[in-house]
C-alpha cells in the first residue's frame, strides 16, 4: 500500500479527527446542513475500509482519560496502545472497560519498571541496551503506529484528493 501525499494524509487525519473528536464518531441528526453532510461523507469513506482500521482511527482520535504514565509513553496512540496490550490477554466473559483496566495496570507495572533502566546512565562510548520492559513498550508504540498508519493509508485511498469537506467552522 503506497502512501498517501502530504496534502491528502493531512487532509484525512484532519477530517478523521473532527469526525471523531467533535462529533463522536456519529452523523449528528440536528445542527447545520453543512456539517451532517461533512459527517455523512466521512461517514461513507469510513465504511469503505475494514472495520479495524475504522476502529484504529476511532481510538486514535476519541478522547479518552489515561493515567498520566500511559498518555506521557504513548502520547497520542495511548487508547491504540491500551486496547492492543488488551488483546495479548485472554477477554472471554469480560467487559471492555474491565479488559482496559487490566491492561493499564500492566501498562503502567511495565513503565514504571523502565523508569530505573531509564535512570542509568549510558555506558561510555556505547548506547545503553534496552531493557526488556522498555523493548515491550517500544514494540507495542510501533504496532500503535503501524495500526494507525495502515488505517490513514486505507481511508486516503478511498477518499481521494478531493478539497477538505469539513466546514469552515470545523476546528483545524
Amino acid at each position: 500500500m503506497t502512501a498517501p501525499t502530504l496534502r491528502v494524509r493531512r487532509l484525512v487525519e484532519h477530517e478523521a479527527g473532527w469526525f471523531f473528536r467533535e462529533l463522536g464518531g456519529e452523523v449528528p441528526e440536528g445542527g447545520d446542513a453543512a456539517t451532517r453532510d461533512a459527517a455523512r461523507q466521512i461517514d461513507a469513506w469510513l465504511r469503505e475500509v475494514p472495520a479495524f482500521h475504522r476502529g484504529a482511527l476511532s481510538l486514535r482520535y476519541v478522547p479518552r482519560a489515561w493515567p498520566t504514565c500511559i498518555r506521557e509513553e504513548f502520547e497520542e496512540l495511548a487508547s491504540v496502545a491500551v486496547r492492543l496490550e488488551c488483546a495479548l490477554h485472554p477477554a472471554v466473559g469480560r467487559s471492555t472497560e474491565a479488559l482496559e483496566a487490566e491492561s493499564v495496570e500492566r501498562l503502567r507495572q511495565t513503565i514504571r519498571a523502565c523508569e530505573g533502566a531509564r535512570a542509568r546512565p549510558e555506558p561510555p562510548g556505547r548506547e545503553r541496551p534496552l531493557s526488556p520492559s522498555e523493548k515491550a513498550l517500544a514494540q507495542l508504540t510501533l504496532r500503535a503506529y503501524r495500526h494507525v498508519e495502515l488505517a490513514i493509508r486505507a481511508l486516503a485511498r478511498v477518499r481521494g484528493g478531493g478539497p477538505c469537506v469539513v466546514p469552515a467552522g470545523g476546528a483545524r
